[in-house]
C-alpha cells in the first residue's frame, strides 16, 4: 500500500475497495489495522481509506509534530488535500482518532459528508483513565519502558487490552504490541500531556453545531473501562447503538455488526 507526504512526512496509508471514499481514523494504541476486519465487510461497497496517525503503525512523525487541537485538524485537511479526496466525505473515529477526526469536522464542516463516532470524546468534563493519568505524570516515561521488556511488556499490555477489549482476539491483541513500538509510545505521551480535557471545552459546542447538520452515528462498546459509557449519548445525536457485550475496541470486537450499522447509516446497506 502507498507511502504518501503530509506534511513533510511518510503517511502509510491502506486504501482499499471501491465506492465512496470513508476516512477511518485509529485511535491508541492502534494503526490501521484496527479497521481492517470492518474494511473486508465495507470494501465492496466503499473506498475504506485507513492511515497510520502520525508516529503509529508506519507512518513517521512531522517535524513541526504539532499535538494541539488545531495540530490535529490541519493534519486531517493536509492528508485529505494530499489524497485529493472527493468533498465531503464520510468519515469515522476511534479513540484518539477522535481529537483529529472531530476537530477538523469542526474547522472543515464544508467537507464533511456523515460521520461515525466510536468510543472518544471531546468533553472537558472527562476525567482521564488510570493509564492517561500515568502517562501524563513525570512517570509516563518510566511507564512506557515497561514495553521494553518482552516478557513483563507483552503482559502489561495483553492484560491492558483484555480488559478494555473483551473481545479482541489473541491475534489482535499480539500485533496491537507489535504496533506499540518505542516511537507510538513517545508520541502517546506528547499527545496525552497536550491533551488536558479543560481544552475540549472550546470544541465542545462547536462540535455539537456540526453534529445537528450532518448525519452522525455513534457506535460505542458499553464495557469501555476508559470512557464511561454515558458519553456515547453526549453527543446529541439520538442515533447511539451500544454493544453491551464489547469494550473499548467495539469496531474490531464486533466488526460484523459495525460494518452492518455503518453500511446502513452511509446509504450502502
Amino acid at each position: 500500500m502507498p507511502t504518501i507526504r503530509v506534511q513533510d512526512a511518510d503517511v502509510f496509508v491502506h486504501r482499499e475497495g471501491q465506492g465512496r471514499p470513508l476516512l477511518m481514523l485509529h485511535g491508541n494504541p492502534d494503526s490501521h489495522r484496527l479497521w481492517l476486519p470492518m474494511i473486508a465487510r465495507l470494501k465492496t461497497h466503499h473506498d475504506c481509506i485507513a492511515p497510520d496517525l502520525p508516529g503509529f503503525g508506519a507512518s513517521a512523525i512531522p517535524p513541526q509534530n504539532d499535538v494541539t487541537l488545531e495540530g490535529f485538524a490541519q493534519w486531517v485537511d493536509d492528508l485529505v488535500i494530499t489524497l485529493g479526496l472527493s468533498v465531503p466525505v464520510d468519515v469515522i473515529v476511534h479513540d484518539i482518532g477522535g481529537f483529529y477526526g472531530l476537530t477538523w469536522a469542526v474547522r472543515h464542516p464544508d467537507k464533511l459528508n456523515r460521520l461515525v463516532i466510536a468510543n472518544t470524546l471531546l468533553h472537558a468534563d472527562y476525567r482521564w483513565h488510570f493509564w492517561a493519568r500515568v502517562w501524563r505524570s513525570r512517570l509516563g516515561e518510566l511507564a512506557m519502558q515497561v514495553f521494553d521488556w518482552p516478557i513483563l511488556g507483552r503482559l502489561a499490555h495483553s492484560m491492558t487490552l483484555k480488559q478494555g477489549g473483551p473481545g479482541l482476539s489473541g491475534q489482535q491483541i499480539r500485533e496491537g504490541y507489535a504496533n506499540f513500538h518505542k516511537t507510538a509510545r513517545a508520541q502517546v505521551l506528547r499527545i496525552y500531556r497536550e491533551a488536558d480535557p479543560e481544552k475540549f471545552r472550546a470544541w465542545t459546542l462547536p462540535l455539537l453545531a456540526v453534529i445537528k447538520k450532518h448525519p452522525t452515528r455513534v457506535l460505542w462498546g458499553a464495557l469501555d473501562p476508559f470512557i464511561p459509557r454515558h458519553y456515547a449519548t453526549s453527543f446529541g445525536t439520538g442515533d447511539a447503538k451500544l454493544f453491551e457485550s464489547a469494550g473499548h475496541w467495539a469496531v474490531a470486537e464486533s466488526p460484523e455488526r459495525c460494518a452492518i450499522l455503518v453500511r446502513e447509516h452511509l446509504g450502502t446497506a
